[in-house]
């Protein structure tokens, strides 16, 4: 299988590398593909890209060093609060913060600690209730955004390995995530399988679940792989565990990044 990432983040934003150095090691790799997905611009001013414009010059000028030996595509991973001031070649839509009830916008995945303040502060410890804030966020993005990929779809488990907040098996959670994923479809397609959390060591298994992948592929959407890369050297960092999650799932197929002049191309599992 050629081997593609379309989730990446360099100094632009959170990540630790230049576009050249993450190009290069992506290369050094065997990538035919690469994406990058800066953090875009948002309204509450959190963790969003420094500069979109030079961003998006840096990343067309690391493409055409690579012309003809590894596609470079410019995208932007675009938060419900987020915009965005130029064009782009893809985009990720994601969450990643909530309206407590405190009054308080609160990050999801920011820290254990930061997690927890959510949960307590946020929402009086109802788990439930996060979820559905959560889960609501999530289809008023796709539906306003309509971006081309769905990211990390259930990022409020990224700190609840073992189930240390909530229960995800409780089907009060899981009808909530459900019935927010087929919302989604509606408007998006594209669903990535992410691995960035493993790679930071927070779990063992990739975003999303098992059982909304199954759901993904009933509805007739598809999947791609993404590890939300902010240090080269984890550019493919758990993807046989993304792949055996998919075939679990029952997909056949993979969409990947093109290396030509298709933005997203198809290939078997």
């Amino acid at each position: 299988m050629h081997l593609s990432n379309l989730h990446t983040h360099s100094v632009f934003c959170d990540g630790k590398e230049t576009i050249e150095h993450m190009a290069q090691r992506a290369y050094e790799m065997g990538l035919v593909s690469l994406g990058f997905s800066g953090h875009g611009p948002q309204t509450i001013n959190l963790f969003g890209m420094r500069g979109e414009t030079k961003y998006a010059a840096e990343v067309r000028r690391v493409a055409k060093l690579y012309e003809g030996r590894m596609k470079i595509w410019l995208g932007i991973e675009q938060d419900y609060f987020g915009y965005r001031t130029i064009p782009y070649d893809y985009r990720l839509g994601t969450v990643h913060y909530l309206d407590g009830r405190d009054g308080v916008v609160h990050s999801v995945d920011h820290s254990e600690e930061s997690f927890e303040r959510l949960l307590r502060e946020g929402f009086s410890g109802d788990a439930l209730a996060m979820a559905k804030n959560y889960y609501t966020r999530e289809v008023e993005m796709c539906k306003r955004i309509r971006p081309d990929v769905i990211a990390h779809y259930d990022l409020i488990c990224k700190f609840n390995e073992g189930g240390r907040f909530f229960d995800e098996d409780d089907p009060a959670y899981q009808a909530l995530a459900l019935e927010a994923l087929e919302a989604c479809c509606d408007g998006t397609r594209l669903l990535e399988v992410n691995t960035g959390a493993i790679a930071r060591g927070r779990r063992t298994r990739p975003y999303p679940a098992l059982r909304q992948l199954k759901r993904w592929r009933e509805l007739g959407g598809r999947v791609t792989f993404g590890s939300d890369c902010h240090d080269a050297e984890k550019l493919i960092c758990g993807l046989d565990a993304a792949l055996e999650v998919m075939r679990a799932a029952g997909f056949r197929s993979i969409w990947r990044l093109g290396e030509g002049d298709e933005l997203f191309v198809e290939e078997a599992l």
